[in-house]
């Protein structure tokens, strides 16, 4: 058996067998933090700390933080994360600041396990409770209301799903009820697969992860198809265009004269087509602005220049790049990049080993198809 501690909370593997057991099983990666370790208000303050990397906590109400505790792990499956989040009531908050400074393009389904909460996002509320199934789109402003809560939650790259659900925007604030039979049915996958994890050794559970995906997306296809209906020669057209689009997201000229003379559509066409994605320029600049920032905020020996990854990523000028960004994120690039740079610096040795790991584990979840637009040099 082995345990190994870094910093507080703790990255554990646990497991019990012979020498040529050990030999041929690698366990899956996990970190945990438990409120034992650390009581009162430090352990609520480092528990929250482990929270920012995903939104900004708040107690609810005037609560005291020093009787508070909440409690966290995460299991790296490869492709994806699972993680167990338990704490009191709070307030969280997903905000552009939040989104700039961690630049995860994922997607998070959630699935309580006690309590409930409200999901506010863009003007409109929605009610989740225990046993519904939640998506939200980690690239997106939300707040989120619970009480007292334990949950279970998968972190998807957007680019492990987007090319098996017709409308991917539109996972953002959709509620699977529990007693609705898609709901029922990932929802006894998740705990299923919970309650596994620790019979199963890496290799197996990214093989698990592999198929997590397509079973998410067959399960959501029906409830998108009802909010934003698509018929299907539509929808195989629209993912094409897509994908087309993230190739060309570095050219300049992409646009929608580009797109229509490629695929030999109107542009009224190609407008009603992008209409549930609020418009095809807002999505061509949604995803150059995603990548952008992830150039910003990813360290790199050779940091590109403010300039150059706005021309890159097809942008007219830098000036045009910062308002962009700015609209999109609230901040300038230059913030952005700041931002990311002083949270990394201030991440305590002893503590946030645990931050950083989960942190980039976060990151190496994106495909590495995405980073072939990373900005290079000679």
């Amino acid at each position: 058996m082995s345990v190994a501690r870094r910093g507080f909370g703790t990255m554990r593997q646990v497991i019990t067998m012979g020498p040529r057991e050990a030999a041929e099983r690698r366990p899956i990666p996990t970190l945990s933090f438990d409120p034992q370790e650390s009581t009162g208000r430090a352990g609520f303050t480092r528990w929250r700390d482990l929270l920012s990397i995903l939104f900004e906590a708040e107690p609810a109400g005037a609560a005291d933080e020093t009787g508070l505790a909440g409690s966290a792990t995460a299991f790296h499956l490869g492709s994806l994360l699972m993680l167990r989040i338990g704490g009191p009531a709070m307030t969280l908050r997903r905000t552009n600041a939040t989104v700039a400074r961690g630049a995860l393009d994922h997607c998070m389904v959630t699935l309580y396990l006690e309590g409930g909460c409200t999901v506010s996002k863009g003007g409109s509320t929605v009610a989740m409770r225990t046993g519904d199934i939640g998506f939200l789109n980690l690239g997106c402003p939300v707040t989120v209301e619970t009480s007292a809560f334990q949950l279970l939650a998968l972190v998807i790259p957007r680019d492990g799903l987007a090319p098996l659900v017709k409308v991917p925007e539109a996972l953002h604030g959709l509620v699977l009820p529990a007693d609705s039979a898609v709901g029922m049915l990932l929802n006894d996958h998740l705990r299923t697969l919970d309650a596994q994890l620790p019979a199963l050794d890496a290799p197996a559970a990214m093989a698990v992860a592999d198929g997590i995906a397509g079973l998410i997306a067959a399960c959501v296809g029906s409830a998108i198809d009802t909010r934003n209906p698509v018929d299907e020669p539509r929808g195989a057209l629209l993912d094409r265009i897509k994908e087309f689009i993230e190739m060309k997201l570095e050219a300049p000229e992409l646009g929608t004269a580009l797109i229509c003379d490629s695929f030999g559509l109107s542009r009224s066409a190609l407008y009603r087509l992008f209409e549930p994605l609020g418009g095809v320029a807002k999505h061509v600049r949604d995803r150059r602005l995603a990548r952008a920032l992830d150039d910003l905020v990813t360290p790199r020996r050779d940091r590109p220049r403010i300039v150059d990854i706005a021309y890159h990523w097809g942008f007219g000028s830098e000036a045009s790049f910062i308002r962009a960004f700015r609209t999109n994120y609230g901040m300038s690039p230059g913030e952005a990049r700041e931002t990311a740079g002083y949270v990394r610096w201030t991440s305590r040795k002893d503590a946030a080993a645990i931050e950083r790991v989960l942190h980039r584990w976060m990151r190496s979840l994106t495909p590495q198809a995405s980073q072939c637009g990373a900005i290079r040099r000679s």
